[in-house]
């Protein structure tokens, strides 16, 4: 055979060869874009299960909330989150990339459509009823179950999800591995076939198909960064072409995915961290530690006056504030420190309407002219000093403007990107959001103590020989104040009832109903009844008032004259007795059932006095404690009650600045009286 007719099978060959090399490494390039693209897919199904398992969270969020305080506002996110839940579990299902995941997700839709159509809806509707099942334990133990159940799906959906991305970059690298060694094989049987060829093939062919094999290889690996030189000629230019563009594509991707999924993490965190108290100034504090330094170096937030004052409803457009909240990655920025009066029209001096005033963008401030005229005093220092970028977000609480949110870079190089405003605003949204919610709380606070009080008398004439003192401490989450409550009445010149009491519940509608037990007793407080007698018309008239009502008392009737003192009681705390030599005691009284359960007895218990004799009457916020024992808080009252109390002012102030829980966990009343002490005649 000739040179020519050798040389062309010997090529022939060779080309058949190396087509076949280069179609499986062809076929494993493909077959890696494709695993990137379920990847992608992937990731959506991710993220898409975070957001259904957000609107859960939305979802429990807004009916607890509303059970526990009655207010609609709650109802908001609950609504949204049991209107969108259908549609988003649907997407989650199309999102799944196999027919486990797809199985997965019709499960996480199912369930979430039981509890929000088998629980939820029934749960907040029996909340509007008064029911009191919806505030019960056991439902809600029945939500904590359905929705741990949910978030035990959303966990296992999360894991097989990565489970598969793993096994598609495995097989991604087998791929890779085998077109390498079938380009080798291909290119070792041609250099034995075609001698002649070799210095040429191994310089025009088989350096530049190890070299795509390498990058292949490295491609494979998660190197996104490697390219190959292109110098060859004809196809295998070609193909350098290729890689290197395909290579740029798949690092273009990467960093586009590490990107969303930052923000995802930045907003998820966000969602999480805001909001955790009921405190305006607080929740600024916690904006502040999401953003710094992921997102911006430097942040400031003001709120109004009216917010920090609690004033409802908000009577103007909040220009004026106070600089609640700042933080950043250094201690000296040339920004006005927290304590510092704002105005906020300074952020968006273009709109007259302060309450409709939008997020501002400013990417590069040394190009803003209008911001260096707007700061003139402050634009200098600022840029000196590096700010280079900002975001100023307003703060609005149903529909007017209660503060804004500043969000500065300086030793970040990169300027803010229009994406990111949307995530800003995002963070500000959660953010107003339990500020409004601090507001409506402290409003609450203030309308609630402010009742109670009113409805608590300011002042006693007790008859002769008997010496009284009283306190009220209203407890420190607004949730709590409510139905605490004391009272004294003069019968005769000598003899006097004394009462206490406790209505079960809190807030506002707690202080209503304690008004109409005090205002009840009161009334056959004149009929002069023993003390079982009382209690126990107290009871039945209680089964007039709206809804299952419940409220302990302590009920007394004492004689300085005859030395003698009546007591029953109703579920209250025992009564504690200090003798006129400094011993204390518990009064043992038969304990009694609560009032409002109806048809109950109670049992008058005669207690001797020795004149000097003092009688403490107390509520449970006194002596109960989270996590501390009640009978040895008991046993702690009586130590501080032990030994001679010449001013009952001054023991009074004790117990409550010494032996009260601090921060009070509950209202607390107190009422003293010494028996037996002279008196004008």
């Amino acid at each position: 055979m000739g040179l020519v007719p050798l040389t062309a099978v010997a090529g022939g060959l060779l080309a058949a060869l190396i087509g076949l090399a280069f179609a499986v490494l062809l076929w494993s390039i493909i077959g890696l874009g494709q695993s990137t693209a379920t990847e992608r897919d992937s990731r959506a199904a991710l993220t898409q299960a975070r957001k259904v398992e957000g609107l859960v969270v939305d979802l429990e969020t807004g009916q607890r909330g509303f059970v526990i305080t009655g207010q609609n506002q709650f109802l908001e996110p609950w609504q949204t989150a049991r209107t969108t839940f259908s549609g988003q579990a649907g997407q989650l299902v199309r999102l799944s990339t196999t027919p486990g995941q797809r199985r997965l997700a019709q499960q996480i839709s199912q369930a979430g459509e039981s509890l929000i159509r088998d629980y939820s809806i029934p749960l907040v509707a029996a909340a509007r009823r008064g029911d009191p099942r919806a505030r019960g334990v056991a439902a809600t133990l029945e939500g904590k179950r359905r929705v741990d159940g949910l978030r035990k799906q959303f966990d296992r959906y999360d894991s097989v999800q990565a489970a598969l991305i793993a096994a598609r970059e495995s097989a991604a690298n087998d791929e890779a591995r085998e077109a390498v060694i079938a380009a080798s094989i291909g290119l070792a049987g041609s250099m034995l076939l075609i001698a002649a060829f070799a210095g040429y093939v191994i310089r025009a062919v088989v350096w530049p198909v190890r070299k795509a094999a390498d990058v292949a290889s490295r491609l494979a690996g998660g190197d996104l960064a490697v390219r190959m030189p292109e110098t060859g000629r004809g196809e295998i230019a070609q193909l350098g072409t290729a890689f290197n563009t395909m290579a740029s594509s798949l690092e273009e991707s990467r960093e586009q995915a590490r990107h969303a999924h930052e923000r995802l993490r930045l907003l998820y965190e966000a969602s999480i961290v805001i909001g955790t108290t009921l405190d305006a100034q607080q929740t600024a504090q916690e904006l502040v530690r999401v953003a710094v330094p992921r997102f911006a170096d430097f942040v400031t937030v003001d709120l109004t006056t009216a917010v920090l004052l609690a004033e409802e409803p908000l009577t103007d457009h909040g220009t004026q504030a106070r600089r609640v909240a700042l933080g950043g990655i250094r201690d000296d920025p040339p920004l006005d420190p927290v304590g510092s009066r704002i105005t906020l029209a300074s952020f968006a001096p273009h709109i007259r309407d302060v309450a409709s005033a939008n997020a501002t963008f400013l990417p590069h401030l040394r190009t803003s002219s209008a911001w260096q005229i707007r700061n003139r005093h402050q634009a200098r220092e600022l840029l000196d000093y590096g700010m280079h970028s900002l975001i100023t977000v307003p703060l609005y609480s149903r529909r007017m403007l209660v503060g804004a949110v500043g969000l500065w870079r300086s030793e970040n190089p990169s300027p803010f990107e229009q994406d990111e405003l949307s995530d800003a605003e995002e963070m500000a949204a959660k953010a107003a959001v339990a500020i409004d919610n601090a507001l409506r709380y402290a409003r609450e606070h203030d309308t609630a103590l402010t009742l109670q009080r009113s409805m608590l008398p300011r002042s006693f004439e007790p008859p002769n020989g008997i010496e009284i003192a009283h306190r009220y401490t209203p407890a420190s989450d607004a949730t709590e104040v409510g139905g605490d409550w004391y009272d004294v009445a003069a019968l005769t010149p000598d003899k006097a009832a004394i009462a206490i009491g406790d209505v079960m519940g809190h807030g506002i509608p707690a202080a209503a109903v304690m008004g109409q037990v005090r205002t009840t007793l009161r009334a056959l407080v004149r009929l002069d009844l023993p003390p079982d007698q009382l209690l126990h018309h107290l009871d039945q008239s209680m089964q007039d008032l709206d809804g299952p009502i419940l409220a302990t008392c302590l009920y007394g009737v004492c004689d300085a004259a005859a030395n003698r003192c009546w007591l029953a009681r109703a579920g209250h705390p025992p009564p504690a007795l200090i003798s006129p030599d400094g011993t204390a005691r518990l009064i043992d009284l038969p304990p009694g059932a609560p009032l409002g359960i109806g048809g109950i007895s109670y049992t008058t218990t005669e207690i001797p006095l020795t004149p000097g004799t003092v009688l403490v009457l107390y509520t449970d916020g006194l002596v109960e404690a989270r996590g501390q024992d009640l009978d040895e808080r008991l046993k702690k009252l009586v130590r501080f009650l032990t030994g001679t109390h010449p001013s009952l002012e001054d023991l009074a102030d004790t117990l409550i600045n010494r032996l009260a829980p601090t921060p009070a966990q509950d209202d607390i009343a107190l009422l003293i009286a010494r028996v037996g002490t002279p008196g004008p005649r």
